[in-house]
């Protein structure tokens, strides 16, 4: 799944330069502002490039996974730290 969320990551940054890599900040600039339909739930980027995305609150009863509620609504890493 990781790979089919790259992939349309990159496939948002290629179709915003039409193809042109070697237009990079451009690139870099499209895939920071995608949204990302991901199999799990859409997502977008953070700062820091990780996954902004819900955290959902799920009970394992038996054989059953169950949905809850969300527990925490797009949750993002605050890059503290972070460079870039």
């Amino acid at each position: 799944m990781q790979g089919y969320d790259a992939g349309q990551l990159l496939g948002a940054g290629l179709s915003a330069v039409k193809g042109g890599l070697g237009k990079r900040a451009e690139l870099v600039k499209a895939m920071e502002a995608a949204k990302i339909d991901s199999l799990l739930a859409p997502f977008t980027l953070s700062k820091a490039h990780n996954p902004v995305q819900d955290i959902y609150l799920r009970q394992v009863a038996g054989k059953e996974n169950k949905y809850l509620s969300v527990a925490v609504k797009g949750r993002a890493d605050p890059a503290n730290g972070c460079k870039i």
